[in-house]
């Protein structure tokens, strides 16, 4: 079995290095493929770092297409690898469709998964949501315990919504985020401007959402907009991506010249 502390104790990500640690035990003790819950696939991709040495394990990180922001991690045996079409196929989740008139009460990514959550499902649960113009919006969710929102209507705000629970092939699989250099002059290096700058956000909005506590930097959760970056500083702002610091050099007018690359 693994033993949780030893691989924990430096990880941002406690919670989730937990939960692998978990399925791994299980992988290992019953020889079956397990997965995690939704996560930011950036953070699945940084807690793997962590088991890069336990050769007995291997992994594989999907989310029900391949650019989604939000994925769960399959782990199994090295000695059993099954095959990537059966673990995309045999993939545990479904698509879900949210479908209501917005054209006059504009809706976001941000409402609509709420609404799943403030209705039954926890966060852990759901992976990508995305709108669909002013029609309501389309997402993916786990497969387990979600009968109960199969064909029912609830509200989001004054709009009367229903749920669909449908195949992953019957949705509109939004188009993939592309990687993107990002270059700004900043007049500091603090938190919320260079994520204002990196996300396309107003500074307003994005101080708004860092003391809510909606951003990370370097895996933990910050609700200061005052913090100065630094080269090799990652952002992860959900819905919005990721954005890491490539580089910082000062102006001849003492501002702030800055490299981002946003995936």
């Amino acid at each position: 079995m693994i033993d949780l502390k030893e691989i924990s104790i430096n990880s941002n990500y406690k919670k989730e290095t937990g939960e692998l640690i978990n399925i791994a035990n299980l992988a290992f003790k019953h020889w079956e493929t397990y997965w995690t819950g939704f996560n930011s696939t950036y953070v699945c991709d940084e807690i793997l770092k962590d088991f890069d040495n336990l050769n007995d394990f291997k992994f594989f990180v999907y989310g029900g297409f391949s650019s989604s922001q939000r994925s769960k991690i399959a782990c199994f045996r090295e000695d059993k690898i099954p095959e990537k079409d059966s673990l995309i196929s045999n993939f545990p989740a479904k698509g879900i469709q949210i479908i209501g008139n917005f054209l006059f009460d504009n809706a976001t990514q941000d409402d609509f998964r709420s609404l799943l959550i403030e209705n039954g499902l926890t966060e852990q649960k759901v992976g990508d949501i995305w709108t669909i113009g002013d029609r309501g919006a389309q997402g993916i969710i786990d497969n387990l315990d979600i009968e109960f929102l199969n064909e029912k209507f609830f509200y989001l705000r004054d709009v009367k919504v229903k749920i669909n629970i449908v195949g992953i092939d019957e949705l509109q699989i939004p188009t993939g985020r592309l990687k993107k250099l990002i270059n700004t002059v900043e007049a500091s290096t603090r938190l919320d401007a260079i994520a204002s700058a990196g996300f396309r956000i107003s500074r307003t909005k994005i101080i708004e959402r860092i003391e809510n506590g909606m951003l990370r930097l370097n895996g933990s959760k910050v609700n200061k907009p005052t913090i100065n970056l630094k080269i090799g500083d990652k952002l992860q702002l959900e819905n919005k991506g990721f954005i890491e610091i490539l580089n910082i050099e000062v102006t001849k007018r003492e501002r702030w010249k800055v490299k981002l690359l946003r995936k």
